[in-house]
């Protein structure tokens, strides 16, 4: 706000601003004072037109991540007590200790229904967390400008994913069994195995803790260097610090749920079946999750046989995985690559020095036959010694040569840029001080001709 003083200072003064806000109004300085505009402008809160500095801002964006692992924590800790429950009451009512209409499972069935809804909230949040962050790391006031269509896209999937849940009551659909008998069936197990794809908030859980997010210093280099710190980013570098560890987990968390699902399935719909215990589900789940398939046992319901091709996707991906893994540390390292490489030449240099002897001996024996006439058959034998000596020559010349390009790295190619750049800008440099010191020389030399000249020009005179 402009005080009254400075209403008074000259329009030609180069100090004089170009707007003035006075009382909300914004005022025209330039041109005559006669033709001076005035326009409403709306001010919600002088506050928030202030710029925020940049320590300000450091520390607002810390409260605001703080905020975003406490609302993770929450939707973690809401997603795992509505999983435990739900597990309780199922198992509860498959070892037929209550009813789908008693007292214990409408109650846990309420309870799971808080969870849910709490669950749904706490998502919410945690976008509104989320286009603070971004607001405040952009810059901008209006906080439309930094939603996307991919942020709108995943809080909506993320809705969907945890909202199924085994409602209170019992409600009963019509089943057709792969035999082709129809029966009324609880729609619960459906449900049930539907609330176990919450467990991707554990993923969520370990990024949001990670240090790659939680410090600053990380957080500040990547956007130096353009780099986003999120979930693939934690992913990356956990298959780069500890990959056995990371898969392990996976492999672990995928067995036991999909067993505890096709378990699930397999009792709710196909219950006289006599091979639904849990470790004919193990079984039959361990040989689908390593895409083996023997044959002797199968799902009995369309709900088991599509966990099944949901444990053969997962099982695929992660020996995949493992695969990689395997393979990246199977790998030699740079110092190894040298040593073998360094052994391998000294063993085919070995090879071909002894090939080159046998040739030579060959030769001189040949030379002895053919001039003390010998037999044309020893002549024939020792011909033959000397061309599988040559091809010797010939093919550790050219394992020689293999090896001295598979030698070179990009590492290396990058080290011999580097050193080869450093010696191009030190002659550079040195051919720029011969060239100044060239042209100082020049000019010595002229300023002695012009010396010269005029002691000519004086013992001329003199002379005369």
């Amino acid at each position: 706000m402009w005080d009254e003083e400075d209403e008074e200072m000259e329009l030609d003064s180069p100090k004089t601003p170009l707007f003035k806000f006075i009382r909300s109004k914004m005022t025209y300085s330039g041109g005559d004072v006669s033709s001076t505009k005035r326009g409403d402008i709306r001010i919600k809160n002088r506050d928030e037109s202030k710029v925020l500095r940049l320590g300000d801002r450091i520390n607002l964006r810390k409260e605001y991540i703080q905020r975003r692992r406490w609302i993770v924590d929450l939707e973690f800790v809401f997603a795992m007590a509505g999983i435990i429950l739900m597990m309780i009451e199922t198992e509860l009512y498959i070892t037929h200790n209550i009813s789908k209409t008693s007292v214990i499972s409408l109650g846990v069935k309420c309870i799971i229904s808080v969870t849910t809804m709490a669950l749904l909230v706490t998502i919410c949040f945690n976008y509104y967390t989320v286009i603070q962050i971004k607001v405040l790391d952009m810059g901008v006031r209006d906080w439309r400008s930094v939603i996307t269509a991919w942020m709108v896209f995943s809080l909506l999937l993320e809705l969907i994913v945890c909202t199924p849940h085994p409602f209170p009551g019992d409600y009963d659909i019509v089943y057709t069994s792969p035999a082709g008998s129809q029966r009324m069936v609880s729609i619960d197990a459906v449900l049930s195995i539907l609330m176990m794809t919450r467990l991707y908030l554990v993923g969520k859980f370990a990024v949001v803790h990670s240090r790659l997010l939680t410090d600053t210093s990380t957080s500040s280099i990547g956007t130096l260097s353009k780099v986003k710190i999120n979930a693939k980013f934690v992913f990356r570098a956990a298959m780069t610090n500890k990959p056995g560890l990371l898969i392990f987990f996976v492999m672990v968390i995928s067995f036991l749920v999909n067993t505890w699902a096709m378990r699930t399935c397999e009792i709710y719909y196909e219950p006289a079946n006599k091979k639904n215990t849990y470790l004919e589900t193990m079984w039959l789940v361990a040989i689908t999750f390593l895409t083996v398939g023997y044959g002797d046992a199968t799902p009995s319901s369309y709900c088991g046989r599509y966990i099944s091709i949901i444990t053969g996707s997962m099982g695929v991906v992660t020996t995949a995985l493992l695969v990689a893994m395997l393979a990246r540390n199977l790998e030699q390292s740079r110092q190894e690559k040298y040593v073998f490489n360094f052994v391998s030449r000294m063993q085919i240099e070995n090879r071909k020095k002894s090939a080159a002897a046998n040739a030579i001996k060959n030769v001189l024996k040949i030379w002895t036959l053919q001039k003390n006439g010998g037999q044309s058959k020893e002549i024939r034998k020792y011909t033959d010694r000397l061309k599988h000596a040559l091809k010797e020559i010939k093919v550790a010349r050219e394992e020689m040569d293999h090896i001295g390009d598979g030698m070179l790295g990009m590492v290396d190619v990058a080290h011999t840029v580097d050193r080869i750049s450093t010696v191009v800008d030190r002659n550079f440099h040195g051919l720029n001080k011969l060239e100044m010191r060239i042209n100082s020389l020049d000019m010595r030399l002229s300023n002695i001709e012009d010396k010269l000249n005029e002691i000519r020009t004086l013992v001329s005179a003199k002379l005369r």
